[in-house]
C-alpha cells in the first residue's frame, strides 16, 4: 500500500502552493482523526493510522484549483492523488464532504473519521458540529430550502459522532477533544 508519510504530504502541499490557512486546517483535521483513530484502535475498532493522517492532512488538496476551475474539489483532489499513485487515499478524498445513511450504517473507517474530524474543524479551530454548521449554513445556505437540506446533513453528522463516541470513553465536546490544538504533538 503506498500511502505519503507525513513529511511527504506536508512537501506535497507546500509543492502544490496550497494556502497556509488550508494547510492549518488540514493539519488540525489530522489532528483530530489521529487523536480518535488511535483511541478507537486501543477499543473495538481498528483504522490504519498511516492511511487516516495521509488522508486528513490532503483531503482539500484540490481546493484551490478547484476555485479556479469550477470543479468539485473533493473529485478533483481524488483524481490529483490518483495521478500521484496514491489510490488508496483518493477514495478518502473523494467521500470527505458528503455523508448518507449507507455510510453511517457502515464501518468506522478513515473515511469515516476524515469526514468527521473535517466537519468539526472551522477554518483551524475545533468547534462542535453544530458550531460548523452554523458557520456553513450562514456562509452557504441561499435559500431556505438549502438550510434545510444542511440542517439534514447536519443531523447525519450528529449520527455518526453517536455511532464513534459509542465507542469511546470521552464525549464529542469533552476537554480531551475541544483543548486540542496545532502546537500539541
Amino acid at each position: 500500500m503506498d500511502i505519503p508519510s507525513r513529511e511527504e504530504c506536508l512537501l506535497l502541499l507546500q509543492e502544490l502552493q496550497m494556502p497556509h490557512h488550508i494547510q492549518r486546517h488540514s493539519m488540525m483535521v489530522a489532528k483530530i482523526a489521529l487523536h480518535l483513530g488511535k483511541l478507537l484502535n486501543t477499543n473495538s475498532i481498528r483504522v490504519n493510522l498511516s492511511l487516516l493522517e495521509a488522508g486528513s492532512l490532503l483531503h482539500d488538496v484540490g481546493k484551490p484549483q478547484s476555485i479556479v476551475t469550477g470543479e468539485k474539489h473533493e473529485e478533483l483532489g481524488a483524481r490529483m492523488l490518483r495521478e500521484r499513485g496514491y489510490r488508496w487515499l483518493a477514495p478518502i478524498v473523494m467521500e470527505h464532504v458528503s455523508l448518507d445513511r449507507k455510510r453511517i450504517e457502515g464501518p468506522i473507517n478513515e473515511s469515516v473519521l476524515v469526514n468527521y474530524a473535517d466537519k468539526r474543524v472551522k477554518h483551524d479551530r475545533i468547534v462542535t458540529l453544530e458550531d460548523r454548521f452554523d458557520d456553513l449554513m450562514d456562509r452557504y445556505a441561499k435559500t431556505e430550502a438549502h438550510r434545510l437540506r444542511m440542517k439534514e446533513k447536519l443531523a447525519l453528522f450528529m449520527e455518526l459522532e453517536h455511532k464513534i463516541f459509542d465507542h469511546l470513553s470521552i464525549r464529542p465536546s469533552g476537554k480531551e477533544i475541544m483543548s486540542l490544538t496545532l502546537e500539541d504533538n
